[in-house]
């Protein structure tokens, strides 16, 4: 069996206009299509060599949001936005629950690729629609 297409996507009304911004967030988009390739059922818990090879995309995921996070805090840092502190906190819930993540693999708690593909293609579309399209919006209307 194939595994399948990677069914969350960026799409059009997550567009920001903020062009650093809208492209990074696609390349997070991107990422899950590395999590679906991992086993050909996702719902299936992972062997080792998944799991290793799992490890290594939440790593590189990590490293990928930090960095991200980081652009995207300073941008809003530089306009004044009065959602920074709100932002920088769903950040750091959204760190701590990966680590768990990562944890739980290396505990030998096999996560199936369902479970971290859902949370993540969830979490990046309810954060951007949430969080980040009113500080795109609050920065057109400052730059008035």
């Amino acid at each position: 069996m194939s595994p399948k297409p990677n069914p969350a996507k960026f799409s059009p009304e997550l567009t920001l206009g903020i062009s650093e911004l809208d492209s990074q967030h696609e390349a997070l988009f991107s990422m899950l299509g590395r999590i679906d390739a991992v086993s050909p059922d996702m719902y299936r818990q992972l062997d080792d060599d998944e799991t290793d090879e799992m490890l290594d995309i939440m790593n590189d995921l990590k490293d990928s949001v930090m960095q991200h996070f980081s652009f995207e805090e300073n941008l809003m840092d530089e306009a004044d936005y009065p959602g920074l502190d709100d932002q920088q906190d769903a950040h750091e819930r959204f760190l701590d629950d990966i680590i768990r993540m990562e944890a739980e693999l290396m505990n030998g708690t096999s996560v199936p690729p369902v479970k971290l593909h859902g949370f993540l293609a969830d979490w990046f579309d309810g954060h951007i629609r949430e969080m980040v399209l009113p500080f795109a919006e609050f920065r057109k209307e400052s730059a008035k």
